[in-house]
C-alpha cells in the first residue's frame, strides 16, 4: 500500500507514463495479437539435387580425362539433355585395339576347332584299326584250340596286347574329346570376353556425354588446383564431382540458429523469407529440420550455433540457389492475449513482477510470463486492458509495496 503523502507524487508518474491506454506504447496492460520473431540469415538451395560425377569406367582406359564440351554455369536444363562431354579418345583407342584381338582370337579358335577335328579322325581311325586288329586276333585265337600249348600261349598274349591297344585307343579318344571340349571351351570364353570388351566400350563412350538426370539449373564445380569453375580442355578423374543440378521447384534455405535461441524454434513454425536482392519479395516457409548438435560459429569463437533448415512453401524464378535470404522466424503467434511493455516487467528471486494500478492503488504483483519479443512480454493470468503500470525504478522510488 501507498502512503497518502506520495499520492501527488505518483500522480505526476502515472501522467507522463501513461496518456492514453489505447496506445499500445504506452505503460499500460495491452489486450490483442502477439507475434515474437527472430530474424536470421542464411543461403538459398535447393531441396532436391543431383551431383554429376565423372563416371567411374575402369582403370582400363587410364585415368585423367579431358573436357571437350560443356554447357555454361548457370544454364537451365532439362533431364535428358547433354551437357558435360567427356573425350572418348582413350576409349576408342581400347575398343580398335581389343576389336584386332578380336580378329586373332577368332582365328586361333577356328585354327583350334580344325586341328581338333583332324585329331579326331586320326583317333577314329587308329580307333577302326585297333578294332580290326582285335577282330583278328580272336578269331586266330579260336583257330589254335588244339595247337600246341606253347603255340596257344602265344597267341593269347597277342590277343591280349590287341584288347589292350583297342581299350587304348577308346581311351584316347574320350581323354581327346574332354581336352578338346576344355579348350574349344577357354578359346570361346577368350573370345566372348574380348567382345564383352567392345560392348562395354562403346557404353562407356556413350556414358562420356554426361546428361542430366533431372530439370533444374547446371551449376559447375570448381577445380581443386585453379580454384576456378571447371571448363573445356581440364583434366578430371574417374568418380569426381563435375557439377550439381539442383531442382528448383522446391527451394530451401540452410541458416543457423543461436544457442540461446534454439528453445525458441520447434519443426513446422512458419517463417518469411526475404531476398536480399529483392528485399520487396517475400516468400513463406516453415522450419523442417532443427541440427541435433551445436558447433562454434567461427574457429576461435565461444559462440555455439545449431543448423537450420526452412522449406519454402512455394517456388519462384527469381529463387536462386546461393542467393542470401534474410528469415524472420514467428516462433510465437498468439491470439487475444494480454501482453505489456519489457521494460515494465522487474525480475527477482526467479519470479517476475509488475506494478500495476488496481482501483487507484499501486501493488507489486507477481505475474506469469509467455513469450516475449524485442518490446512486448507476454503475461498470463486475469487482467483488465488498459490498467496502468509503474516502471519499476520509479516503484522502488514510490516505495511501492
Amino acid at each position: 500500500m501507498i502512503k497518502p503523502y506520495r499520492i501527488i507524487f505518483l500522480a505526476i508518474l502515472v501522467m507522463s507514463s501513461c496518456k492514453s491506454s489505447d496506445n499500445q506504447g504506452n505503460l499500460c496492460i495491452n489486450q490483442g495479437d502477439f507475434e515474437a520473431i527472430l530474424t536470421e540469415t542464411g543461403e538459398l538451395q535447393a531441396v532436391r539435387a543431383k551431383a554429376i560425377m565423372m563416371p567411374y569406367i575402369g582403370g582400363m582406359y587410364g585415368y585423367q580425362f579431358k573436357i571437350t564440351g560443356m554447357l555454361q554455369h548457370g544454364s537451365l536444363v532439362k533431364a535428358g539433355d547433354s551437357i558435360i562431354q567427356i573425350d572418348p579418345a582413350s576409349v576408342l583407342k581400347y575398343q580398335i585395339e581389343q576389336e584386332n584381338i578380336l580378329e586373332v582370337e577368332i582365328a586361333n579358335l577356328n585354327k583350334l576347332i580344325v586341328e581338333q577335328k583332324g585329331k579326331a579322325e586320326a583317333l577314329e581311325a587308329n580307333l577302326q584299326e585297333s578294332q580290326a586288329d582285335y577282330n583278328l586276333n580272336r578269331l586266330e585265337l579260336e583257330k589254335y584250340e588244339f595247337e600246341s600249348q606253347r603255340k596257344k600261349e602265344i597267341k593269347q598274349l597277342e590277343f591280349q596286347q590287341a584288347e589292350i591297344n583297342l581299350e587304348m585307343a577308346k581311351k584316347a579318344i574320350e581323354l581327346e574329346e574332354k581336352i578338346a571340349e576344355n579348350s574349344l571351351k577357354i578359346q570361346r570364353i577368350r573370345v566372348e570376353r574380348i567382345k564383352s570388351n567392345i560392348d562395354h566400350s562403346i557404353i562407356t563412350r556413350e556414358k562420356l556425354t554426361i546428361r542430366s538426370p533431372i530439370d533444374g539449373v547446371l551449376q559447375i564445380d570448381k577445380s581443386w588446383r585453379t580454384g576456378q569453375l571447371l571448363k573445356v580442355g581440364d583434366e578430371i578423374y574417374q568418380n569426381q564431382k563435375i557439377a550439381l543440378v539442383p531442382d528448383l521447384t522446391e527451394m530451401k534455405v540452410k541458416s543457423t540458429i543461436n544457442e540461446a535461441d534454439i528453445g525458441k524454434v520447434s519443426t513446422g513454425q512458419r517463417v518469411m523469407a526475404r531476398l536480399e536482392a529483392f528485399p520487396e519479395m517475400a516468400f513463406e516457409g516453415r522450419i523442417a529440420e532443427i541440427g541435433k548438435l551445436s558447433y562454434n560459429k567461427e574457429w576461435e569463437s565461444i559462440v555455439k550455433i545449431f543448423d537450420l533448415e526452412i522449406v519454402l512453401n512455394d517456388a519462384d524464378p527469381v529463387l536462386k540457389p546461393g542467393m542470401t535470404v534474410s528469415c524472420n522466424i514467428y516462433y510465437a503467434e498468439l491470439h487475444d492475449v494480454y501482453y505489456v511493455e519489457n521494460s515494465c516487467m522487474q525480475r527477482g528471486n526467479g519470479n517476475y513482477y509488475l506494478y500495476l494500478n488496481n482501483n487507484d492503488t499501486w501493488e507489486k504483483r507477481e505475474v506469469e510470463i509467455g513469450p516475449r519479443n524485442n518490446r512486448y512480454t507476454v503475461i498470463y493470468g486475469n487482467y483488465r486492458k488498459g490498467t496502468e503500470l509503474m516502471l519499476p525504478d520509479m516503484a522502488v522510488m514510490a516505495q511501492v509495496h
